[in-house]
């Protein structure tokens, strides 16, 4: 079987692609403010920067129906693209 290669950094890193809101201060720092997965938007409550080596990986608290769940939410800045992991919402 020939090996893959990968030409972006979220080709194999088990996420799908999703449209954010995201906000910026003066100094450049972004804070994500809406998701949309699978056709749903979802309001993103808090969030934290858990690291940003190649990527700027966020840890997120989103209402959905009144209810806080967790998702990570990564930002690939060579790309422009935001991704979660896959089966996860």
């Amino acid at each position: 079987m020939p090996a893959k290669i990968s030409h972006t950094s979220y080709d194999y890193s088990n996420g799908i692609i999703v449209p954010v809101i995201a906000s910026f201060d003066t100094e450049g720092h972004m804070r994500p403010l809406y998701v949309r997965i699978g056709g749903n938007s979802f309001k993103i409550h808090s969030s934290w920067l858990k690291s940003s080596l190649a990527c700027s990986v966020f840890q997120c608290q989103i209402i959905d129906n009144k209810t806080m769940k967790p998702l990570i939410l990564t930002y690939h800045p060579l790309e422009n693209v935001w991704t979660v992991p896959e089966n996860k919402t």
